[in-house]
């Protein structure tokens, strides 16, 4: 009986411990407005959404890549500058402000793979203005245009690894929160700027 209780014990230990060891989904959602679905796992954290817009393809990469639309779509940024440019890429650089004294500038290497109908982008710096304030040690991502019956399918993807840190779960709740609103933004200015009834795939 003492036996069959141990090993009772220890098969639960085993469970318990395989599901802490797999990454646990925070959100996601599936409606009318867009899909997305957001993960952590220890310190990663990452965030995938998507929608589809009737509208031309070479509109749709314009929007993406393109500078002078980026400040228009990324309205949680304090300022948005071109750092510089060539003909496939850019550097683009960000400040982000919140409770009005913690600030964080990141500047951040993108790149159009016109064949693949993707942008990619990574960071390649970022400097907080605190030293409390949680590290982004790593992030990268893409943006992808995939034509579907209805019209054009826009997915976004982003990872970021953050240094651990005693604010760390805050930041990703806002993380999270900030990364659903700039799809909702991003995703209104697409069918502001690119918008058509009877698109046609190209």
């Amino acid at each position: 009986m003492h036996s069959n209780i141990i090993k009772m014990k220890k098969k639960h230990n085993r469970i318990l411990l395989a599901l802490l060891s797999l990454p646990i989904i925070l959100s996601g959602s599936q409606n009318n407005e867009f899909d997305y679905e957001f993960i952590q796992d220890g310190n990663c954290y990452s965030f995938r959404g998507s929608f589809i817009v009737q509208a031309e393809r070479d509109c749709l990469i314009d929007v993406i890549f393109n500078f002078e639309h980026i400040s228009k779509y990324a309205t949680e940024a304090e300022s948005v500058e071109l750092a510089q440019q060539g003909e496939n890429w850019n550097e683009v650089t960000y400040t982000y402000r919140k409770l009005l004294i913690l600030e964080n500038k990141s500047t951040w290497r993108r790149t159009l793979k016109r064949d693949e109908q993707k942008v990619i982008f990574e960071m390649i710096s970022s400097k907080n203005n605190v030293s409390f304030m949680p590290q982004l040690l790593s992030s990268s991502g893409y943006y992808q245009i995939k034509p579907e019956k209805e019209g054009y399918r826009i997915e976004y993807f982003q990872e970021c690894k953050l240094k651990t840190g005693l604010l760390k779960d805050a930041y990703i709740s806002q993380a999270k929160k900030g990364a659903i609103k700039f799809l909702r933004e991003f995703k209104k200015y697409v069918e502001r700027t690119c918008h058509q009834s009877d698109s046609k795939k190209i």
